[in-house]
């Protein structure tokens, strides 16, 4: 495996992945009862992004930089809650940092909450552990999710949020290995809610990698697409987009109104756009380009 988040850290697919991140576990944290998260490629945790690798790169600019800079006076809470997590990594640790979305759970999660986390490169594993395995409420496995994340479910607390954020790098086409661990995790665990990150490159393996996702026959299933690019450019990442299965009610809703904040803050270009729409599921919901007017 030759990929390694370093290089992308805070960039504009991890901010629209971490606020959604943190608006599924906001809905997870209004009930009382404990809740489980559990983080099938965690990394490292959390990234210095004053490190060479980031440096290098510089992605954080086109992400973190841009929604630090923006207007906030319409901006929908999540970004307030997002960038909130972000300034107490910054007190808790000296330099530039960027919390991974295992730092951002357990900053969110309460006493009675539970994290399995689960990293199979081994440096990357040994960082997760050397920087979160303080945390009680924390278990860290050196694990692959393909046979790991089906042998821990259904967790005890019988309520919870799964993050699947693998290196698609190792994927094809039509990412194939993440609908049938998808399809088999749901099988065991219909209830738990299912949170699939997929980077945007083609637009054609995007269609087939969807049409996978309905033939599963999962009731429940919502994407959500934010695009900086054209979703047909062939040079670079276009966009970032989140699967949901069983998301909390209307969270529809206010991912439409997240994404329709971000697309004009997190990309200059005309033909930037969003969608969130049911793929399994009612309330269909057509694209939306920056700039249109998205109302009902």
């Amino acid at each position: 495996m030759n990929y390694r988040h370093h290089y992308h850290a805070g960039n504009f697919a991890d901010v629209v992945k971490h606020i959604l991140l943190l608006g599924l576990l906001d809905s997870l944290g209004r009930k009382t009862s404990p809740y489980c998260y559990i983080d099938t490629h965690a990394g490292c945790g959390l990234y210095d992004l004053g490190a060479s690798a980031p440096q290098k790169t510089l992605e954080f600019k086109s992400g973190l930089s841009r929604v630090k800079e923006a207007d906030k006076t319409k901006a929908p809470a999540w970004i307030t809650a997002y960038l909130e997590a972000v300034a107490a990594l910054g007190k808790e640790r000296d330099g530039f940092w960027y919390p991974g979305s295992p730092w951002l759970a357990l900053n969110a999660m309460r006493e009675s909450d539970r994290a399995i986390l689960m990293e199979l490169h081994p440096e990357d594993a040994g960082k997760l552990k050397q920087h979160l395995s303080r945390y009680p409420n924390i278990s860290i496995h050196m694990r692959n999710a393909y046979e790991g994340l089906t042998a821990l479910i259904p967790p005890q607390e019988k309520r919870g949020l799964v993050l699947i954020d693998p290196p698609y790098e190792e994927e094809r086409d039509d990412y194939a290995p993440v609908v049938e661990l998808l399809a088999k995790a749901h099988a065991k665990w219909p209830t738990g809610t299912y949170a699939v990150w997929f980077p945007i490159k083609d637009h054609y393996a995007i269609t087939r990698f969807y049409r996978r996702l309905r033939n599963t026959y999962i009731p429940k299933i919502l994407t959500t697409e934010l695009c900086v690019m054209p979703p047909d450019n062939q040079l670079s990442l276009n966009g970032t987009g989140m699967i949901l299965v069983n998301p909390p009610w209307q969270f529809d809703i206010k991912a439409r109104a997240l994404l329709s904040w971000l697309t004009p803050v997190l990309s200059d270009h005309k033909q930037a756009s969003f969608k969130v729409e049911w793929l399994n599921g009612e309330n269909v919901s057509a694209p939306v380009k920056k700039g249109d007017d998205d109302e009902d």
